[in-house]
This record gives structure tokens, sequence and C-alpha cells, in this order.
């Protein structure tokens, strides 16, 4: 049977809990919970190397003294904005490039074994294209096995590519299947981060709009599967509370019914739940401990059921 282990994004702090010590004590102490995924949207990695390194620090210290385990580093809405390694100039995806090593230089010096999530999108321009939509995935293909060294160099033990919402991006099975490598001595393989909540591409259908599909045909690839709740039409992000469960698709027996199928070995469950910012704050924690107890409790019954 697979084994799991539930933690969070950290993306729930941004604007809100910056400072690693206040969304550390919340995650471990309002939470219960000891797994984190860090958002890169808490990381500036513009700062002076001294300073990239005091983040540094202070992360692996908050992280430390409240018991929590560091998992992983992940995209956050900011690099999302960017089409990154699909950028249609390439002196831009040159820096996207860059931006990843870097990314995986900061991912390493606080203790977290890999990193991912959005590596590109494609411009209206270049995916209307197809000789241009072909020579970039192509030229993707390349990108990604060059950081997959950087990643085996850093020690990493993988770095995980997240399958997304929009066509413009990697959002099908045949898209992130193709991506996907099994590593080797000189690279770190590249594994899937699967949201179960992006299944919502314009002009899909069939088993790519199935989050059960995904999960049962490429859950052994993904060493992370990020919860949110969704009606399928959206990315929505939304809390595990009763208003949405209600009109949610995502139900937790049966992610890990499909996944115990998948023959997943073993899985970080990552709350992945991105409240409005206008939202209030002691509402936003009220529904990310009625995720954690929703979650906490399948977990439970599965295990033991």
């Amino acid at each position: 049977m697979t084994t799991y282990r539930l933690g969070i994004n950290t993306c729930f702090a941004v604007k809100r809990w910056p400072e690693p010590e206040r969304w550390a004590e919340i995650t471990r102490s309002e939470l219960g919970l000891d797994l984190v995924q860090h958002s890169l949207d808490l990381v500036d990695l513009d700062a002076a190397a001294a300073e990239i390194e005091d983040q540094s620090d202070r992360l692996r210290a908050a992280c430390s003294d409240r018991g929590l385990e560091l998992h992983s580093t992940f995209t956050g809405l900011a690099a999302y904005s960017s089409n990154l390694l699909l950028h249609p100039d390439q002196s831009a995806r040159d820096r996207a490039r860059y931006w990843y090593r870097r990314v995986m230089d900061f991912t390493a010096m606080c203790g977290a074994q890999s990193t991912g999530g959005h590596l590109g999108a494609f411009s209206v321009s270049d995916w209307t294209d197809q000789e241009r939509r072909e020579r970039l995935w192509g030229e993707l293909t390349e990108s990604l096995a060059e950081l997959a060294a950087y990643a085996r160099g850093c020690g990493l033990s993988c770095l995980m590519a997240e399958n997304l919402a929009a066509a413009r991006e990697p959002s099908t099975m045949d898209m992130i299947a193709s991506l996907l490598t099994e590593g080797d001595a000189l690279h770190a393989p590249l594994m899937l981060c699967l949201d179960v909540g992006h299944m919502c591409v314009p002009g899909t259908g069939g088993d790519d709009r199935d989050p059960y599909a995904w999960l049962a045909q490429l859950g052994a690839s993904a060493p992370v599967v990020q919860l949110q709740q969704s009606d399928g039409l959206a990315d929505h992000h939304w809390p595990f509370i009763p208003e949405h469960n209600a009109d949610g698709i995502i139900e937790a027996e049966r992610v890990l019914s499909s996944l115990d199928r998948s023959g997943a070995a073993e899985v970080a469950l990552i709350l992945e739940v991105i409240p409005p910012f206008e939202q209030d704050d002691d509402a936003v924690l009220d529904e990310l401990r009625q995720s954690c107890a929703y979650w906490r409790a399948a977990l439970h019954a599965h295990q033991h059921g």
C-alpha cells in the first residue's frame, strides 16, 4: 500500500505571514503538520548573496526549531506570471534557465530535497505556429536535461514538473509524460507534481479532464500530489470546507484509492490552498484547520478501514 504524509505549501502565508518563524509556528501549532513545501513567492532570489544565505539560514532554523521537515521548494504566483522556459525571446529563456539554477542552489542551501513547478508557457503566437511550437518544445526538453544535470550536482533527489491549467502550458497527460525522465548518474529524474485541481484545461476531454485518471495513471511518477478543492471548471485552490466540498469533485478517499492503484510507493500530500488576499486572516486560519482535519480523518479511515 502507498505510504502517505500530509503537508502544506506555504502559499497560504504569502503577504500574510512572510516571516518563516510565524508560518512555521502556524504550520506546527495551529495545523498540526510537520511537512512543508516552501513557496518561492516567499524567497527573494534577487537579493545579495549574503542576504540569500540569511534567508536560507532563517528558513532552516524556523523549520528545525518547530520540528518541520522542509520537503521541497516550489514556484508560486510570481513565477507563474512569466513564460519562463517557453518565453518567445531567447534571452528571456536563457534567464529562466539561470533563474532555475539559482532556485536549485537555494533549495540545496536550505536543506530541501527537490524543487520545481511551473516550467513555462507558450505565447499565443508561438502556440498557433506549429513549427515554432515544436521547436520550442524541443528546446524545453534540452533545457530540462541541462537543469536535471545541475540538480544532480546540487544533490537534489529530483526536479518536478507541474501539470497546469492552460492549454499553452504542460497540461495534458501526453505533454507531461513526454517530459518525465528516470534520471541517471549525471541527471536527477524529472518527476511530476500532480495538482488535482488543474484538470480544467479548455479544449480537453476524457481522461485529461479526470483527476482520478491522472492519479491512477501517473501517480507512480508523482512524489508530490497537491491538494485543492475544485469543481473541475476552474483553478480555484479552494479549501476543504463543507461549503466547497459540497460543490467540489475532489473526494479524499477517491484520491487515495486512485493513488494506491497507481503503484505509487510514497506520496507527499501537500495542501495548496490559496486564499484571496482580501479574506479575513482568522477565517483563512479556520479554513486551513478544517482542511487539515478533513484530510487527516480521511487518511486515518483509509489506513485503518
